[in-house]
């Protein structure tokens, strides 16, 4: 008899295994309004660096030779940037410092 349960509860602790009920269930992804808020948190700090780039040759666009250089570099900020942007506000943000950036630019052949 004793045998009969101890091979019993051996079947059944497999069997539980095989199930995956011993396994912790996985953290779902985030979805609705947490999905938004990680998603503007992770634009946020991708656009430091590109925000950065722009702030650089919008604040030296009076002096040509300063901005020149400078010009390349944020264009490329911008471009790894709108690859990776998630939101709506993030893309817009992007698309007013390439602008600038691009104003630069023409005024400084």
């Amino acid at each position: 008899m004793k045998r009969a349960r101890a091979g019993a509860g051996i079947v059944i602790v497999l069997f539980l295994a095989a199930c995956g009920i011993g396994k912790p269930a996985p953290s779902p992804e985030p979805s609705g309004i947490g999905a938004q808020v990680k998603a503007m948190e992770q634009d946020t700090s991708l656009m430091r660096e590109a925000n950065a780039a722009a702030s650089d040759v919008i604040r030296v666009a009076g002096d040509c030779d300063a901005a020149r250089p400078l010009i390349p570099a944020a264009n490329a900020r911008l471009d790894e940037a709108q690859r990776k942007v998630q939101t709506a506000t993030g893309k817009q943000t992007l698309e007013a410092l390439r602008k600038k950036v691009r104003e630069v630019a023409e005024n400084c052949p």
